[in-house]
């Protein structure tokens, strides 16, 4: 279906918006869901990519979910339906029980018709093979959307807005990637170019209702603040726009300093807390969002009031917790903050190591859930990691055998000059070693007394010295393989 005027110049332009929309996200040749539920922006966003069938190689398949609220929304149904027909596209309904599915989750009619909404365009996506689900929101719903994260108290990162193009996860965690080319249209244009194009789009009365949080908004707030600034919708805009240029900034500056702030492993995300404190506070919340995407796979339902609370968190006593939505779980430890998942297996521990177990030098030992591996090696200092150490040889002698912790075990720990040993539950204690692992972690014993504290410090008097003539190499390792490394 072609606009009525071929050119008219409203419709060209947008054409021309949408293709360099499409063009910019990657998705000319692509397949696309197209979200249509017979409004006029939804109607004009359908008629605009099916001019760009031919010029950008899109495979559309038409979506719309009856929400069966309204009494009307059989006739929505069947008018979207036949104006697929009409266009040839293909074209998939499903019909929900919105208030089944708010009832078992608890939630509000607007949240439930939404997280059911994009969890069906999910499902079509996945069914077609479509490369994204194109949404017809306009400028007066990214101004809209601006003013609702405004209210609720968004940070920076809220007040962006929506994204032309983004990556979500249904309430089924499957992800979907939205498409929104028409965010720089205003609503008016969309329902011209459904005149020019000769379509009667159809008229929902629920959009008029002020139960719903955003229709107060669009009829009672913008209309206010219209009185203040007739150009309030372009001043959201801009604040959107800007937003998103600090973001983009600040997420690329994150990103630099991930790897040394952050370390992901099965269990969660650990995060360096005297680093993370360092850092400036727009650095830290970025980089706490990103922790709690990282675990989840987006920011949903994280806002600013759980950073700030994980951020607060972060200079209190050792073992603060908190829970965040979506089952999240937050630590505080000695070193280190512990972002983890209701449910998820707990830290790695060490094995238990019970007797005492005579080392093979050089040679492999099996030492209760331990294998230790010792060679001689040259006399020089190599950082291999917690679990290897290289001692002098001839200070430690032939007779080393690894045991746990006792009663009134010494340690003189290297550094500590002059010669000064202490009690080694005083050594763990001063390096904040998990108190969970104190029990389990293996010692090197000699002689002449503890020469290693694996996993964490040598003896001073086992180190090399220039004087060393030859160096014993030890390697630790679980029957499972490599042990995680001790928590800082």
């Amino acid at each position: 279906m072609s606009p009525q005027n071929p050119k008219d110049d409203l419709v060209q332009r947008l054409v021309r918006t949408v293709r360099s929309e499409v063009e910019r996200a990657g998705l000319a040749g692509e397949g696309l869901v197209v979200a249509v539920s017979g409004g006029p922006d939804s109607m004009a966003l359908l008629a605009l990519l099916a001019e760009l069938r031919e010029p950008c190689g899109l495979r559309l398949h038409v979506a719309h979910l009856n929400h069966g609220l309204r009494l009307e929304a059989d006739g929505d149904e069947r008018f979207v339906a036949e104006h697929a027909l009409r266009l040839g596209l293909p074209f998939t309904s499903r019909r929900a029980d919105i208030v089944a599915y708010r009832r078992e989750r608890r939630l509000s009619v607007e949240h439930a018709a939404r997280e059911a909404r994009y969890a069906f365009l999910s499902d079509v996506a996945a069914e077609t093979g479509a490369a994204a689900v194109a949404l017809g929101h306009t400028a007066d719903d990214q101004a809209e959307t601006i003013l609702l994260h405004v209210a609720r108290g968004a940070g920076v990162h809220g007040l962006q807005g929506m994204q032309n193009t983004t990556t979500m996860r249904t309430a089924g965690g499957r992800p979907v990637t939205l498409f929104r080319p028409l965010l720089s249209a205003p609503r008016e244009k969309t329902e011209k170019v459904c005149k020019a194009f000769g379509l009667v789009p159809r008229e929902d009365a629920t959009n008029l209702d002020t139960a719903y949080t955003r229709n107060r908004v669009r009829q009672q707030v913008m209309p206010l603040l219209r009185q203040v600034n007739p150009s309030v919708r372009e001043a959201l805009l801009r604040l959107g726009r800007a937003a998103a240029a600090e973001t983009d900034y600040i997420g690329r500056e994150v990103t630099g300093r991930w790897s040394a702030i952050a370390r992901e492993s099965p269990v969660g995300v650990e995060l360096d807390r005297a680093l993370l404190l360092a850092e400036h506070p727009a650095i830290r919340h970025a980089v706490l969002r990103r922790a709690y995407t990282a675990l989840l796979g987006d920011a949903k339902g994280l806002e600013e009031a759980h950073i700030t609370a994980m951020e607060r968190s972060l200079g209190s006593p050792t073992g603060k917790r908190l829970s965040l939505p979506n089952g999240a779980r937050w630590k505080v430890g000695y070193t280190a903050a512990m972002l983890t998942r209701r449910g998820a297996p707990a830290p790695p521990s060490l094995p238990p190591l019970e007797g005492t177990h005579r080392l093979a030098c050089p040679g492999e030992t099996a030492a209760a859930g331990w294998t230790v591996t010792a060679r001689l090696a040259s006399a020089e200092v190599v950082n291999e990691g917690p679990y290897v150490a290289v001692l002098d040889a001839d200070a430690v002698g032939a007779e080393l055998c690894v045991r746990g912790r006792r009663a009134g075990d010494r340690f003189w720990p290297l550094g500590l000059e002059p010669a000064a040993d202490k009690r080694l539950k005083e050594f763990l204690t001063d390096t904040k070693a998990p108190r969970a692992w104190r029990a389990h972690i293996p010692l090197v014993v000699t002689p002449r007394g503890v020469a290693w504290v694996v996993g964490w410090r040598i003896a001073h008097w086992a180190r090399l010295t220039p004087e060393s003539k030859r160096g014993l190499r030890l390697e630790f390792k679980t029957t499972q393989g490599s042990v995680s490394s001790p928590p800082r």
